[in-house]
């Protein structure tokens, strides 16, 4: 949908881009702008800068840039659409209609605050149903998790009827369509044509987005002759769940000593009733990346609490994996005990100060990941304890840290029977090879960075290097003075650009600056985030430049279109030689011309 500019211009007005930022990143004064470090990759000096006069933010470091709306979408992993309605929603402003395309069957009709309705009134009935007779049952079962009163109300637990059509004969007569049923995954049409109730004899569970909206449901069955113990919301438009982290509206508010993360809403809840009120849990799903990055924004340490089994250890080594790219710390609680394979049934054999002391005594995630190599390996067989050392030196190889890696090494060859010498030398060996390829990559880098070479947004950079930084200047300037734009807009023709990805931006901003108003980079989606932040960066470079007037300017689109014109003569003369002399005597007319003035 293409928003009107008005629109889009209040709801930046109303989100001004330092504010929203701050919430997710800790930002400090550098002069007239603000500096952090990135949320979008991992560093310990800051990298980051918004641009309260331009209303946006770039990274130097990664590239990352926009303004609050590309912000948004890259720190909650939202389309542009909802990203603004996000913002709209924040601000109190009425989303603008969008009319349903009469061509495409697809185009969804259902609006996203009728699917927050209908969630809402399905929490409702689940809970009141939980308090009816007929929820005598689910009752039961909830004293045997011991959940208590107030546990059962903070967090809207209720209670699905065994019944076809009982929840959506209560939605139906609270005036919601089928259709908004249907979307919402509370209910589906049969082959009869007759809807049905997709959650039927289970205890649920509300999940709530991190603006307390019910967004989704868990539904854990309650007889356990079911073959699916759980059936959860499928993703709808208000809910993602590789996205979102059950439990994360009330931990967010304690985020800041760690949050604990498990599997599964009981363990949560039941964290939660036990005084730790930082538990979430994934809903359905292994950690994602999505989810690493949404813990980024309130935490650095991570505390992985999954259950004891095969798929519990799988599941914690890929959340150290995730966690770690994003800059966030892992521990990894062992419960330890024969008798509990999850933290729930932990805290109800062994008590919350238990689990707080396992909380205390977690173990490093470089601790956990030496047990765990050695745990695959039979070290009576030499040919395994061979295998299982050389993998062990392999991972000692990726810590950074050399005394770090020494004190592990030493850990290492102690538990596998090796002198401590040579477990450390064959990591040193492997982390030198290690850095020689990193070498090579960082090397690589900054030769892509600097001429051009590698260049994924705009590939035709390398090939007209002379000519990109001029368009990069041109564009840099009028982003920041787009009152410029107009008396530009008269010099300068899209074949002056000789790169397509500036050519094509010069096209997509022209109408705009020709009135001398700021361009909406994210205008109907036409730029990718990574093309977006190729902009900002346009923008940046130009903000630590003191000349960005129009004699600047000028002085650039000049050169542009000097270029333009030997390019165009280079053609003819590669299809007529006798164009050469036509192309040295206007070469030497317009350095005459210079000499002049």
């Amino acid at each position: 949908m293409a928003f009107s500019k008005p629109f889009l211009e209040e709801v930046k007005r109303r989100n001004r881009i330092t504010d929203v930022i701050s919430r997710f990143v800790p930002l400090r004064r550098a002069g007239s702008n603000m500096v952090g470090c990135c949320p979008f990759h991992s560093e310990k000096t800051p990298s980051f800068t918004v641009f309260s006069g331009t209303e946006s933010y770039y990274c130097f470091g990664c590239g990352a840039g926009g303004d609050v709306i590309t912000f948004v979408m890259q720190s909650e992993g939202l389309e542009y659409r909802d990203a603004v309605e996000q913002l709209a929603k924040m601000a109190g402003i009425p989303m603008e209609e969008e009319p349903r395309r009469q061509d495409d069957p697809h185009t969804p009709s259902v609006k996203k605050d009728r699917l927050y309705a209908v969630n809402k009134s399905a929490a409702r009935f689940f809970y009141a149903k939980l308090r009816s007779p007929e929820g005598a049952y689910a009752r039961e079962y909830l004293e045997t998790r011991r959940f208590n009163d107030t546990t059962i109300r903070r967090f809207g637990i209720g209670f699905a009827p065994d019944k076809w059509d009982s929840l959506y004969n209560h939605l139906h007569g609270e005036g919601f369509t089928d259709e908004e049923i249907t979307v919402a995954f509370l209910g589906r049409k049969g082959k009869n044509g007759r809807m049905y109730d997709l959650f039927r004899n289970r205890l649920m569970f509300p999940i709530f987005d991190l603006t307390g909206e019910v967004v989704a449901f868990s539904g854990r069955r309650l007889n356990e002759a079911e073959e699916r113990k759980y059936v959860n919301t499928s993703d709808t438009p208000v809910f993602k769940k590789s996205r979102i982290l059950f439990g994360m509206n009330f931990a967010k508010n304690e985020a800041e000593k760690g949050l604990i993360l498990c599997e599964g809403a009981p363990d949560c809840i039941a964290m939660h009733q036990a005084g730790f009120g930082n538990a979430i849990a994934t809903l359905g799903t292994a950690i994602t990346g999505e989810h690493a990055r949404l813990l980024s924004r309130f935490t650095k340490m991570v505390y992985l609490a999954y259950d004891i089994d095969k798929a519990g250890q799988k599941a914690t080594m890929r959340g150290i994996e995730l966690l770690n790219q994003v800059g966030i710390d892992t521990k990894i609680i062992q419960l330890g005990e024969g008798d509990s394979k999850d933290p729930d049934e932990f805290i109800k054999k062994h008590g919350a100060e238990a689990f707080r002391a396992k909380l205390s005594g977690s173990r490093g995630q470089i601790d956990y990941r030496i047990d765990e190599i050695l745990s695959r390996f039979n070290l009576s067989i030499p040919d395994e304890k061979l295998r299982c050392s050389h993998e062990m030196a392999e991972y000692i190889a990726t810590i950074s840290n050399r005394l770090e890696r020494e004190i592990y090494a030493s850990r290492a060859a102690e538990k596998l029977g090796l002198s401590a010498e040579s477990v450390k030398s064959e990591a040193e060996h492997k982390r030198k090879t290690m850095e020689k390829t990193m070498k090579k990559q960082e090397n690589a880098r900054i030769v892509r960075d600097t001429t051009g070479y590698g260049d994924q947004v705009n590939v035709d950079k390398l090939r007209f290097s002379a000519e990109a930084p001029h368009e990069e200047a041109v564009l840099g300037i009028l982003l920041l003075h787009p009152e410029l734009g107009k008396e530009t807009a008269r010099l300068l023709e899209p074949e002056d650009f000789a790169t397509s990805f500036n050519r094509k931006l010069w096209n997509l901003f022209r109408s705009d600056l020709a009135e001398g108003v700021e361009p909406e980079l994210n205008a109907d989606g036409a730029l990718t985030p990574a093309e977006i932040g190729a902009v900002s960066g346009y923008r940046a470079a130009r903000a630590t430049l003191g000349s960005n007037d129009m004699e600047t300017l000028r002085s650039h689109i000049g050169t542009l279109k000097e270029m333009r014109s030997k390019r165009e003569y280079e053609g003819r003369i590669k299809e007529d030689p006798a164009v050469l002399q036509e192309y040295l005597a206007l070469l030497r007319k317009n350095n005459q011309n210079k000499n002049s003035e």
